[in-house]
């Protein structure tokens, strides 16, 4: 643990003084930054703009905190990527392979309808096309050398105090990126050996990347995305991670602990409760966004796993789509989690275009009063 980090965001989750809790949020479904504009929201957005879901231009106008970090990129993308490709255009909707290789109708950013694509098919179905796939990850590829700069770039902000992060593939997430949900689950079974060698290829690369970072670099938290839990719970159980995809996470962690790494986040929608354990193990130790609806209850998961486990997150959606007592009784609920300490609260994923204009500024405003910024 980096005593000199100023940043709220890394002394609140390594449970060191701070004046207050950082104030921040986690983005906006396109719908609802254009229902906003509709009820009077000004904010000065372009016809773009309102088709984002993180709009730092919109943060800045809500007035939330710019969070002091500082990051290393790691060139761990495949090269060459494929060619994009229209297969079929339709009034509200395109159906195309994209850059990653996968084949979706995705409906365009300004409907209304627009949601998360509709997966067709994916670059990844046997062994076979794990091969060629594999290629486009080589580690000698030219592609995969950090520029020189990023690292003083880094150097200069750890030496002023900003957190420095590392943003790793989580095993899951890179997979079903490449497999799809139904092709993964059942190539657990049907091709393990695959599966091995995929997580261990790209643990491999990554490694080879984190190993170019100079030694007097510190790392202070590290980042991983995964997304593999619905409400009923986790898509692989404790066993099946341990085998296939806990190994990536431990090679790594110990690597970025030699750093000096103490944190590590999770993104995981759903209710992961039953791999928590398995990330804990290996220091990643904030969960993030406890999603309230798939009943996520955060009281019972640190009672559970203890200050070990950090919180950011977990402000259910459905109080501020009723507003006004229903807000408060929410703050309410969540304010003895702030007590304990190691935790920083938001709503649990992106608002909902359900939710008024009025009703979040309300959020807000009671919100802040809570965290210290009011």
């Amino acid at each position: 643990m980096r005593k000199e980090v100023k940043d709220r965001y890394y002394r609140v989750y390594t449970y060191q003084k701070v004046d207050r809790l950082p104030d921040i949020e986690f983005g906006y479904w396109p719908q609802t930054i254009r229902r906003w504009v509709k009820e009077g929201m000004k904010a000065n957005l372009t016809k773009e703009d309102q088709n984002q879901m993180f709009l730092r231009k919109l943060d800045d106008f809500f007035g939330f905190d710019v969070l002091d970090h500082e990051g290393i990129d790691l060139r761990l993308g495949m090269n060459p990527v494929f060619e994009d490709k229209i297969i079929e255009k339709r009034a509200r909707s395109t159906i195309m392979r994209d850059s990653s290789g996968c084949i979706a109708e995705r409906f365009l950013s300004d409907q209304d309808e627009s949601s998360i694509p509709h997966y067709i098919e994916f670059p990844v179905k046997t062994p076979g096309d794990w091969k060629e796939m594999k290629q486009r990850h080589r580690f000698d590829d030219p592609v995969r050398e950090i520029p020189q700069a990023d690292f003083d770039l880094a150097r200069k902000a750890a030496a002023a105090g900003k957190m420095i992060t590392l943003w790793c593939p989580g095993p899951y997430g890179m997979l079903r990126g490449w497999m799809g949900f139904e092709n993964l689950s059942i190539a657990f079974y049907e091709y393990p050996d695959m599966i091995h060698d995929m997580v261990d290829h790209m643990t491999d690369l990554t490694l080879g990347q984190i190993r170019k970072i100079p030694k007097d670099l510190p790392i202070d938290h590290s980042g991983w995305w995964e997304d593999m839990a619905s409400k009923n719970g986790p898509f692989v159980g404790p066993k099946m991670f341990r085998e296939f995809l806990q190994p990536q996470y431990h090679r790594i962690q110990q690597e970025l602990k030699k750093r000096g790494c103490v944190i590590g986040i999770v993104d995981c929608d759903g209710n992961p409760h039953d791999i928590v354990g398995n990330w804990l193990e290996e220091g990643v130790n904030i969960m993030f966004p406890l999603e309230v609806a798939a009943g996520v209850d955060p009281f019972a998961w640190r009672k559970e796993f203890g200050k070990d486990m950090r919180i950011r997150g977990g402000i259910g959606k459905a109080p501020l789509v009723e507003g006004g007592r229903a807000i408060d009784k929410e703050l309410d609920r969540i304010k003895p989690l702030i007590e304990l300490g190691g935790y920083i609260p938001h709503l649990d994923h992106l608002v909902p275009p359900d939710i008024s204009y009025r009703n979040y500024c309300q959020y807000l405003e009671k919100k802040r009063k809570l965290i210290g910024k009011g």
